[in-house]
């Protein structure tokens, strides 16, 4: 049974803008373990699936299958992560930037809907 996992590990990888040496490392890979994976469109064993998840911060699920078990699509999920790497202080501003749009949002639609009464 041909499998997609490495082409979904290879696409998350480059999403993250962390290099394939240092994916390989924090998993315990060798260096050949995607490009050889790629190649054979196989599927690796549970566990080091399972250590591939951990490192991208990510489903077992996603990687077999290329869906987010959350339903979120690939740029949500990339937003997601990178917010995950931010300390507490840049989470809390990134949290008001997005309450300030959907403000905009909110009082866009108002005044809208005031238009059409």
């Amino acid at each position: 049974m041909e499998s997609a996992f490495w082409c979904n590990v290879s696409k998350m990888i480059d999403s993250m803008s962390i290099t394939r040496k240092k994916f390989l490392i924090d998993c315990g890979l060798s260096h050949s373990a995607i490009s050889t994976g790629l190649k054979r469109k196989d599927c690796p064993t549970a566990e080091v699936a399972y250590k591939c998840a951990r490192v991208l911060d990510t489903t077992v699920e996603y990687l077999l299958t290329g869906q987010d078990p959350q339903g979120l699509a690939p740029d949500e999920r990339n937003v997601l992560n990178s917010y995950r790497r931010l300390d507490d202080r840049d989470r809390q501003e990134v949290v008001g930037i997005i309450a300030v749009k959907l403000s905009r949002y909110e009082q866009s639609y108002e005044q809208g809907e005031k238009a059409l009464a």
